[in-house]
């Protein structure tokens, strides 16, 4: 939680622009998205429900379409795992 307070809309309009970000960037989001997977019905899933992309950044892009609303979604996680709502 302490990681997301210091994010901003603008954080991730800035993100938006990277056409090639470093791998570091890459990775985070890639988990991110992994994670976003359960919650979120745009990100493409297999029939277990895992994350099926060939181009995770291009589907982080996808879910940074609203800034605000992935800052939203990223905030309440701590609430989804808490009650056990996003699958181990």
């Amino acid at each position: 939680m302490k990681a997301l307070d210091g994010l901003d809309v603008k954080d991730f309009s800035m993100l938006k622009a990277l056409n090639n970000p470093p791998e570091a960037v890459k990775q985070v989001f890639t988990c991110v998205i992994n994670i976003l997977a359960s919650v979120d019905p745009d990100i493409p899933v297999d029939k277990k429900g895992r994350l099926k992309t060939e181009n995770p950044w291009k589907t982080a892009l996808a879910t940074m379409k609203n800034p605000a609303n992935l800052l939203a979604t990223l905030n309440s996680l701590k609430e989804k795992i808490d009650k056990e709502e996003i699958p181990a």
